[in-house]
């Protein structure tokens, strides 16, 4: 049997892991003697293929589990060799073995092909795991609480997804404080606005909004203290570079509607309302020319930190004169 997880949802594909592995504990081997946990990015061919035709230790059966084999791996012949054996395997089953191939990426996005993946999706058990969509996002909010005996008021559960976003692993650690906090009373926007670190995106809106106002010292203060707390060059890069696409996306938008709300925006841009309104008043502080300069320089900003050119701070104060 082969089970193929992936996608960039790590948190709920984790949890699938963690479900199948405990299953196979609870009800084949409760030694673990017959698990093995292989990780991909190192992994040789010789390994793998020892271990998935080891014949199970006192057990029915035996489970592998490899980890970012495709992903993370530089050897594109252990993949090849790899894809052979499945296909050998397949031709005359290992009934004895169950083979989990877990990644934390989608290459379905990419554009180069790749055989293993290939051959991996077309399973039976192949399960893919995208980033929630507000509403989905919302219920799994409602779900998690739910699960640890608390409440949660209706109005607040849009707040907390936003504030947090499609990262789980925040999300989860988030909800967890909120659920101590507050024991039996239900979590309310108050509890929320005064416990809940903010992901990312806020700092960024007000990065944008002082750059829309053309308030430069603002802007690079913000920018400064974003360096301070010492943020990924690279994270904020991409951060600002989604919000400007956002921004750039929704502009065009409303020249095609000038009564343009929140949810036709949240809808065509599958993204939160809550960001969605937030696009919505930026807008009105750039033009969409202004808008398509500031979104290709920080495409030259990319290369140009990439190509290690210029200091990424040095590029980023550059930005905020030349706006």
């Amino acid at each position: 049997m082969i089970i193929f997880l992936y996608g960039e949802d790590t948190y709920r594909s984790s949890q699938k892991l963690n479900q199948i592995r405990d299953k196979f504990l609870k009800e084949v081997d409760s030694s673990g003697m017959n698990l093995t946990t292989l990780d991909g990015a190192k992994l040789k061919f010789e390994e793998f293929n020892r271990q998935v035709k080891a014949s199970p230790f006192l057990a029915r059966k035996r489970m592998v589990i490899i980890k970012n084999l495709i992903s993370e791996n530089k050897s594109k012949e252990i993949q090849k060799e790899v894809v052979d054996l499945l296909n050998t395997e397949s031709k005359s089953p290992q009934d004895d073995n169950i083979l989990v191939f877990w990644e934390a990426a989608d290459h379905s996005k990419s554009k180069s092909k790749n055989a293993l993946w290939d051959r991996l999706v077309k399973e039976k058990f192949a399960e893919q795991f995208q980033p929630l969509k507000p509403i989905l996002l919302n219920s799994w909010v409602e779900k998690e609480i739910t699960k640890l005996n608390a409440k949660i008021e209706k109005s607040a559960i849009p707040l907390l997804a936003a504030l947090v976003g499609n990262d789980l692993w925040q999300l989860s650690g988030e909800i967890d404080k909120l659920t101590n906090f507050c024991q039996e009373r239900p979590i309310t926007a108050t509890d929320i606005e005064n416990l809940v670190k903010a992901k990312f995106d806020d700092n960024i809106f007000n990065l944008v909004d002082a750059l829309g106002n053309n308030n430069k010292k603002l802007a690079l203060k913000l920018m400064s203290d974003q360096f301070y707390l010492e943020s990924d060059e690279m994270y904020l890069l991409a951060m600002l570079v989604r919000q400007f696409r956002i921004l750039l996306l929704t502009k065009e938008l409303s020249e095609k509607n000038p009564h343009l709300g929140k949810e036709k925006v949240a809808h065509d841009l599958n993204i939160h309302p809550f960001v969605a309104q937030k696009a919505i008043w930026q807008i009105n502080n750039f033009t969409l020319d202004k808008l398509k300069q500031i979104y290709r320089q920080l495409l030259d900003i990319d290369f140009k930190i990439k190509t290690n050119s210029l200091k990424p701070r040095i590029l980023f104060d550059l930005l905020i004169a030349q706006i």
